[in-house]
């Protein structure tokens, strides 16, 4: 008992700058590619495929770190619309098909760059909520990224992250032709970030 005690005075004796400064807040934007989601195995259409379009993604994120691991929690919101594609090109919709994604992630220090630059790992699941002419689509994937992160001024951090994600199709089968197949629904982009440490 009295090592508890003990050990929980010296966690409240720290310094509170100490404890928040584990915690950070973030703002991203970023490029996102979609490939997959359906596929006409006949070859029977002009437009061979269908899949959500590309999109610019706005994240906000919050997370803490200890030393080198730690966790956080991402929602973004893009609007990719709908995309179908054949013969070279590719049309796309943007009046429907917005996505918000929800993903906790774990985050792991892997090396660093320079004098104070740091490369981590981050990886975990992620929810997909794609809101598709009314009907809400839900998807559970996988999410992966490496991002770069290096210090600007005071407690503000800017980061480049390369990222890459997957989930199931879109689609339903019931939203496309007899001849068209679902498939893995895949995105990869970059992304500019600013982060705060509290």
């Amino acid at each position: 008992m009295r090592r508890h005690l003990a050990v929980l005075l010296v966690l409240l004796c720290r310094p509170a700058h100490v404890i928040a400064a584990q915690w950070h807040i973030g703002l991203a934007v970023a490029e996102t590619r979609y490939r997959g989601s359906s596929q006409d195995t006949s070859n029977s259409h002009v437009a061979s495929g269908g899949r959500p379009g590309d999109a610019t993604a706005l994240s906000v994120q919050i997370g803490r770190s200890w030393q080198r691991y730690g966790f956080a929690l991402r929602a973004s919101y893009a609007k990719p619309g709908l995309a179908v594609s054949g013969h070279d090109v590719t049309l796309t919709d943007k009046t429907s098909g917005d996505l918000l994604e929800i993903a906790p992630l774990l985050v792991t220090r892997v090396g660093g760059i320079g004098p104070s630059g740091a490369v981590k790992l981050e990886i975990g699941p992620a929810l997909h909520l794609w809101n598709f002419e009314g009907d809400i689509r839900d998807r559970v994937g996988g999410l992966g990224a490496i991002a770069y992160e290096w210090p600007i001024a005071g407690r503000f951090l800017g980061s480049v992250t390369l990222e890459a994600a997957l989930s199931s199709s879109w689609f339903d089968q019931s939203d496309l032709p007899p001849e068209f197949e679902r498939q893995v629904t895949w995105r990869y982009g970059v992304g500019l970030g600013l982060r705060y440490r509290l």
